[in-house]
């Protein structure tokens, strides 16, 4: 069984072009050189030299630095550092009633969609224990503790992710309301070695290294066990990929634990829907959009040239941009949310 179907293919590709030419129009109003930027960007041709078109000079290190700024400059109350990697945003009553600092948030993080955007919104967390696959940095975990969660659990399995979420945990006051765990979420228990210097951002996936630092795999499961998570807790998820073999695997009554699931779907959504209907959920999902697209030409294209030149160093789009791993195989993908309530 197809994950998507056929239409929803054509859809999701022509969102993708539309949202990627509403990019392209965003980075052009906030940049005086937005070509040159975005041409230096997508090569991946750091450190970028940019000028914003209120004069100021900056240097862009990655991808989402650029793409955050951009997409910041509705929002002038949000400050930044970009050499200092700081966001702090500020008391806002569409986003948070008090200050929150994030280290690490200009070049990774997805204060955008996550903040800004509210993709969590719907999420009833006022009261309750929200586990929090994929934390990365933090900014989620902090996300539900400011809007009222009792307690997070949160895993983030890259090492640098994980030091700043506690460092963003701390800071921000909030280490006695979040848990965080140095650990991937899978169908079974184990552990795997990952490269602990790997660049890892806000779409980077758990791929296995040769050597490195040996992370636990923990499942659903025992991750409801282990942390006593009572019923009707919340459940998000964003883990590039994970989500597949951790919600299918895991026993109906682990799911039933939750009152409601976020899920951030990768490669189509409809064996995730079926198995959380048949717990008894009732699932919304969005259209899902196209993924990996302009990487995934660009690695055909450079297939059919690699015999007569080197290896160009062209690395994997995030959020229709570029993310810096040359090994990866890219692929097409369809993502969206998927949405259950009990």
């Amino acid at each position: 069984m197809k994950n998507v179907s056929l239409i929803e293919m054509l859809i999701a590709h022509l969102h993708y072009w539309i949202n990627f030419t509403k990019m392209l129009q965003t980075i052009s109003e906030t940049y005086e050189n937005s070509f040159s930027v975005l041409i230096r960007v997508l090569k991946q041709e750091f450190p970028v030299d940019c000028v914003l078109k209120n004069g100021k000079h900056l240097s862009l290190r990655t991808f989402n630095a650029m793409f955050f700024i951009a997409y910041s400059q509705d929002t002038p109350e949000i400050q930044y550092d970009v050499e200092d990697d700081i966001v702090i945003i500020p008391p806002l009553e569409s986003i948070t009633d008090k200050e929150v600092k994030l280290y690490g948030g200009v070049n990774n993080g997805d204060i955008v969609y996550g903040f800004l955007k509210g993709d969590y919104s719907k999420l009833p967390v006022m009261g309750k224990t929200v586990i929090d696959v994929g934390s990365n940095i933090g900014d989620t975990p902090i996300y539900f503790s400011i809007h009222g969660a009792k307690r997070v659990i949160g895993l983030e399995p890259f090492p640098k992710n994980y030091e700043l979420a506690k460092k963003n945990a701390s800071s921000n006051n909030l280490s006695d309301k979040i848990t965080l765990i140095l650990a991937g979420c899978a169908s079974q228990i184990g552990q795997i070695v990952i490269d602990p210097e790997y660049g890892s951002n806000i779409e980077s996936q758990l791929v296995k290294s040769s050597k490195g630092t040996t992370i636990p795999l923990l499942t659903l499961q025992e991750i409801v066990k282990k942390y006593d998570v009572p019923d009707d807790s919340i459940l998000k998820m964003d883990c590039e990929g994970c989500e597949y073999e951790s919600i299918i695997s895991a026993p109906d009554t682990t799911l039933q634990r939750f009152s409601h699931i976020l899920i951030e779907y990768h490669t189509g959504y409809k064996n995730l829907k079926e198995k959380l209907e048949r717990c008894g959920f009732k699932v919304t999902v969005s259209t899902p959009r196209a993924t990996d697209v302009i990487n995934t030409y660009l690695q055909s294209l450079q297939t059919l040239i690699k015999s007569s030149k080197k290896r160009n160093n062209i690395n994997n789009l995030n959020r229709n941009g570029i993310e810096s791993n040359s090994k990866k195989h890219h692929k097409i993908g369809y993502s969206g949310f998927i949405y259950g309530v009990r």
